[in-house]
C-alpha cells in the first residue's frame, strides 16, 4: 500500500510538472463600430443619399506555449449588422491566423502559416486593423534577434488550388501577390542609450501577368528596397522619424518618401508636423511605370482617416499621379481618460496634371478615445474633405457637394 501512495505521488507530480511546462491562453475580441458616410472612401455626387451601418469583428484565438514550441489560431466573424440571414446555414468564419513558431536557442526562430506580417511604421507591411477584417499572409518567417541587432526572412509562394502543372495564379480570389521574398534588419540603439533605432528592409514580389483565359502563367517580379529610422535629439521632448523606398524591376521606377517631426510640449500637449511623397506617373515616362505601390501597409494610418488615397483606388485618372500630404497635428491630454487629436492634411498629385501639380484638397480629422474599464474602450471621430476639381478627376464626386464622415467604435477585449 505504502509503494502504490508513493508511486501515485511520483505520477501525480510527474504530470503536476509536465502541466506546468504547458500554456494555453484564450483571447477575445468585440469590436463594433457604426458609420456614417457622407463622402467617404470615395466623393459623393449631388444628390447621393447618406450611408449608415455598422460592422462588427467577433475573434476567438487558442494559443498554446510548450518548451521552445508556440501554435496560435485565430478565427473570426465580419460584417456588418444585416449581412446574415437570422437562420444562416453558410456560416462565414474565416481564420484571421493559423501559424507555429519553434524556438531554437537564444533569439533564432522559425515561424510558418497563415499570420500578420508587421514591420516598422506599418507603411509597407502591416496588420490592418483599422479594417474589419485585418491583413494576413500565408509565410514562412525566419528570425535572428542579439543585442542592438534583429534580421527577418520571410518567403511566400502562393497558389489557387493543388494543381499538377503550371497554371496562372488568379489574386483576385487570393493573396495579391503569387510570390514574395522579403529580408528585415533592424537596429536597435535605444536599448544601448544611442538616440536612434533603423531599419533595412528588401523586398521582392512576384505578379501574375500571364493569360487567364488560356491558363498560362508568367511572373513578373518587382523589388522595393529601403529603410525607416527613429531620432531622438537632444531636445527634450522631440522625436524625429523619416522614410525613403525605391521600387525598381517590372518596368516600374518609382520612390515613397517621408518625413515627421514630433514634439511633446509637456503631459497634455503634443504636436506634430509631417510630409509625404508617394511618387506618381503622368504618362511620360517612355512606357516606364513611375507610381510608388505601397504594397501592403495599414494606409489608414498614414495618408488622412477618410481613405481617399490607397486605402482606395483612383477610380477615374487614366494614371495614378501619386500624392503629395503635408500635414500638422496635435493632441491633448487635458482630459486626462479622454486622448483626443486633430489632424489637417493638404493634398496635391506628385506627378504633374496638365503641366502643373495641382492640389486635391483639405482634410481635417479628429479622433478621440476612453477607456471606460479594463477591456472595454470607446472611440469616435470626424472627418471633413474640401475637396478641388482634381480630386473629381482622381476619385469622382463632385468637390462642390460637402463630403465627411462620422463614425464611433467600441471594443471588448480580454
Amino acid at each position: 500500500m505504502k509503494k502504490a501512495l508513493i508511486s501515485a505521488c511520483l505520477l501525480l507530480g510527474a504530470m503536476t510538472a509536465t502541466a506546468q511546462e504547458k500554456t494555453l491562453t484564450v483571447d477575445a475580441q468585440l469590436r463594433t463600430r457604426a458609420e456614417y458616410r457622407n463622402g467617404a472612401v470615395t466623393p459623393r455626387y449631388e444628390g447621393d443619399k447618406p450611408a449608415t451601418f455598422v460592422n462588427e469583428r467577433a475573434r476567438l484565438g487558442l494559443q498554446f506555449e510548450r518548451s521552445n514550441l508556440t501554435l496560435r489560431m485565430a478565427a473570426q466573424h465580419t460584417g456588418v449588422w444585416g449581412q446574415d440571414p437570422q437562420v444562416d446555414k453558410q456560416g462565414r468564419v474565416a481564420v484571421n491566423e493559423a501559424w507555429a513558431r519553434l524556438t531554437f536557442g537564444k533569439g533564432l526562430f522559425v515561424q510558418l502559416g497563415r499570420q500578420p506580417l508587421v514591420y516598422d511604421d506599418e507603411r509597407l507591411l502591416g496588420a490592418l486593423d483599422w479594417n474589419v477584417a485585418g491583413r494576413s499572409h500565408d509565410a514562412l518567417r525566419v528570425g535572428y534577434s542579439e543585442g542592438r541587432h534583429e534580421v527577418h526572412a520571410v518567403v511566400a509562394v502562393n497558389a489557387n488550388d493543388e494543381t499538377t502543372k503550371q497554371t496562372y495564379y488568379d489574386a483576385t480570389k487570393g493573396q495579391p501577390y503569387k510570390s514574395m521574398q522579403t529580408v528585415w534588419y533592424h537596429y536597435d540603439g535605444h536599448e544601448w542609450e544611442l538616440p536612434f533605432d533603423v531599419s533595412v528592409l528588401f523586398m521582392n514580389l512576384g505578379f501574375e501577368k500571364g493569360n487567364k483565359v488560356w491558363g498560362t502563367s508568367d511572373v513578373k517580379t518587382m523589388q522595393t528596397i529601403g529603410t525607416h529610422f527613429n531620432v531622438v535629439p537632444p531636445v527634450d521632448g522631440l522625436k524625429l522619424t523619416g522614410t525613403f523606398y525605391y521600387q525598381m524591376g517590372n518596368n516600374t521606377s518609382a520612390w515613397l518618401g517621408s518625413a515627421k517631426a514630433a514634439y511633446k510640449i509637456d503631459d497634455t500637449w503634443s504636436v506634430h508636423a509631417a510630409y509625404d511623397y508617394v511618387s506618381g506617373d503622368d504618362g511620360m515616362g517612355e512606357g516606364k511605370n513611375n507610381a510608388f505601390t505601397p504594397l501592403y501597409g495599414t494606409h489608414h494610418k498614414f495618408y488622412g482617416a477618410m481613405d481617399y488615397f490607397y486605402a482606395s483606388p483612383f477610380r477615374r485618372a487614366s494614371y495614378n499621379y501619386g500624392l503629395q500630404d503635408i500635414q500638422v497635428g496635435v493632441q491633448s491630454k487635458i482630459l486626462p481618460l479622454v486622448p483626443m487629436q486633430l489632424t489637417y492634411h493638404y493634398f496635391a498629385t506628385a506627378a504633374k496634371m496638365q503641366d502643373a501639380i495641382l492640389g486635391l484638397g483639405h482634410e481635417l480629422d479628429y479622433q478621440l478615445s476612453y477607456n471606460v474599464t479594463k477591456g472595454v474602450s470607446l472611440s469616435a471621430g470626424y472627418s471633413f474633405m474640401l475637396g478641388k476639381h482634381t480630386l473629381d478627376i482622381l476619385k469622382g464626386g463632385d468637390h462642390k457637394r460637402w463630403q465627411d464622415w462620422g463614425w464611433a467604435q467600441v471594443t471588448f477585449s480580454m
